[in-house]
């Protein structure tokens, strides 16, 4: 055979063996429907899929090696590493069997391979339609993942919008007599998970806020008390039915104020203390300039909404996230020869991702839950 024979056939053999690493690596726990990892290194679910993404000064495109791996020498695991120039990317995924259908936890490890210390954009890529919270994001009421518990203070925000993990429900709110139709629109906190909306604000400022409710759930009084905190005012404890009754829509004046001087103004109702029905509801909130609200049962009608410096129709169509659609970016500084973990949890076929404030999931709860099963799992399967 000669020299050039001897060389192409190197190179269809290396082409075959990139064919073949390239086959997408299942990833899953007995008896449930896998999920898997392609060839770029993608998550790939059922609702889309999760791609990340490094940039900065001296990062450069890298292509995922693709391999399958044994974490504690039996969870079945996909591993993607890729080079990147200044920076060495690691992604290890895995599915933690936890009640009901299991969640698969993505671990992204980043090391400095340079002789300096980096500052790294790390984008995470997620399909559109996506609604993010301060933790978490959602399509529809399906929470499809969950970000690191700091990964919230690299993000750009908008000038107001709720900054929590509550869910949406348009159209839950049955308003009785003329009223402003935000009143059919709610915001719940599952589970107890507060609702918080934020306002950017001149720095110490003050504001009237008003907030808007109506329980169209419970007839009797005492079922669904809400404790309503507007930042730089006295809290307000109230149910709903026992001071307006059921489906008869009421509002509370807040006299506010940017108390820490941020530039932003924080809003949030919570279950009251020992409240029997730990989810709370919202329905409107008005910010108006300091003394300026007008009379509350015009609020209620509807008829000053264009007075309002903000009007939210919340749960309604003219509500938004704080945070910017589209992809997630994280600020990560790796000093020289340093690394880092970031872990997200991720929906898998037919399930959610369990809301940080209502789980309490680590990554060695996750991995052992793992290793439980797949160490009991008869190895014939």
């Amino acid at each position: 055979m000669s020299p050039r024979d001897t060389t192409l056939l190197l190179l269809l053999l290396a082409a075959a063996g990139n064919l073949a690493g390239a086959e997408p690596i299942p990833i899953g726990s007995p008896g449930f429907p896998p999920s898997s990892v392609d060839a770029a290194g993608r998550l790939v679910e059922d609702w889309g899929t999760v791609d990340i993404q490094l940039s900065g000064e001296g990062i450069v495109d890298g292509q995922a090696r693709l391999s399958p791996i044994k974490l504690d020498d039996v969870i079945p695991a996909a591993q993607a590493v890729s080079e990147h120039g200044a920076v060495r990317m690691t992604r290890t995924v895995y599915r933690a069997p936890i009640f009901p259908e299991g969640v698969d936890v993505l671990q992204v490890g980043l090391s400095g391979t340079g002789e300096k210390s980096v500052d790294v954009l790390m984008t995470l890529d997620i399909s559109a339609g996506v609604q993010l919270g301060r933790r978490t994001a959602r399509i529809g009421g399906r929470t499809v993942l969950v970000l690191p518990s700091d990964a919230a203070a690299s993000q750009q925000l908008l000038d107001w919008g709720y900054y929590d993990e509550s869910v949406s429900l348009p159209g839950w709110g049955k308003p009785e007599g003329k009223c402003d139709p935000a009143f059919t629109n709610i915001r719940a906190g599952m589970g107890g998970v507060p609702i918080v909306y934020q306002f950017t604000v001149a720095p110490g400022s003050q504001a009237d806020v008003v907030l808007g409710l109506c329980e169209s759930h419970w007839a009797e009084a005492g079922q669904r008390p809400l404790r309503c905190q507007v930042e730089g005012a006295a809290i307000q404890t109230v149910d709903p039915v026992a001071k307006w009754g059921q489906h008869k829509p009421g509002t509370l004046l807040f006299r506010a104020r940017d108390a820490n001087g941020d530039g932003r103004l924080e809003v949030s109702v919570r279950p009251a203390p020992r409240a029997p029905d730990r989810n709370p509801i919202l329905n409107v909130i008005w910010l108006f300039a300091p003394g300026e609200s007008p009379p509350l049962e015009k609020l209620i009608a509807g008829q000053c909404n264009d007075l309002a410096l903000r009007y939210v129709d919340v749960g309604g169509q003219n509500d938004q996230s704080v945070f910017p659609p589209g992809k997630l970016e994280f600020r990560v500084r790796l000093e020289k020869d340093g690394t880092q973990e970031l872990t997200f949890l991720v929906a898998c076929t037919g399930g959610s991702a369990p809301v940080p404030e209502l789980s309490d999931w680590d990554n060695d709860s996750l991995l052992r839950a793992a290793r439980d099963v797949w160490r009991d799992w008869p190895k014939d399967h």
